[in-house]
């Protein structure tokens, strides 16, 4: 089963120690209709635009469970500390819920299996448009239950082993409190 870290840090609502932060595929979000969030839009300048201009080309526009695969090349941005960034559609900020806070990190597991990388990085930036939706401890618990049943069926080796939730130092109790709370009895709340 992989393990679930909490890791505060100073910036990640601007965004300058996520790009720095080594891991395998680094989630990104975007709403509908809003440009590049504070976070996204650091990782992406570190980058030299390749997010945008991928999005750009991709047409990439922020849709429910839209998703842009970036693969990092080491040779053209030897500076960046990620193989993947994966930027992924939350919709609309108004249909913003745990449904979709569900169906989100369902899709990133997914990736993460798919692609068999080992650390997951996810990053809750402070002053979300989403919070008046789901606060942090909704949506640790969310993310919990998403990983639990996830990875509790996969039978043979499964590669995943962290998932790094990056957040202020204000949060990080909000979100142990939503990672410790109880399962509910094996359901996720995308296929309730």
């Amino acid at each position: 089963m992989a393990n679930i870290t909490v890791n505060p840090i100073m910036g990640v609502g601007s965004g300058p120690q996520v790009a720095e932060t080594r891991t395998d595929l680094l989630m990104l979000t975007k709403l509908e209709g809003m440009p590049l969030g504070p976070t996204p839009t650091a990782v992406d300048r570190a980058l030299g635009g390749l997010i945008s201009r991928e999005a750009k080309r991709s047409g990439f526009t922020g849709e429910l469970g839209q998703q842009l695969l970036v693969e990092i090349d080491p040779q053209s941005h030897p500076q960046c500390p990620q193989r993947y960034i994966l930027l992924v559609g939350l919709g609309s900020p108004q249909k913003f819920c745990g449904k979709v806070a569900c169906q989100v990190f369902r899709l990133v597991i997914d990736k993460a299996l798919e692609l068999g990388v080992e650390h997951v990085t996810i990053p809750f930036a402070p002053n979300r448009m989403t919070v008046s939706s789901l606060n942090l401890k909704g949506t640790a618990h969310i993310l919990r239950e998403v990983v639990d049943e996830k990875l509790s069926g996969r039978k043979g080796r499964q590669s995943l082993k962290e998932i790094q939730l990056l957040c202020t130092p204000q949060a990080r109790k909000h979100i142990q409190d939503g990672l410790d709370i109880p399962a509910r009895h094996k359901r996720v709340c995308c296929i309730d």
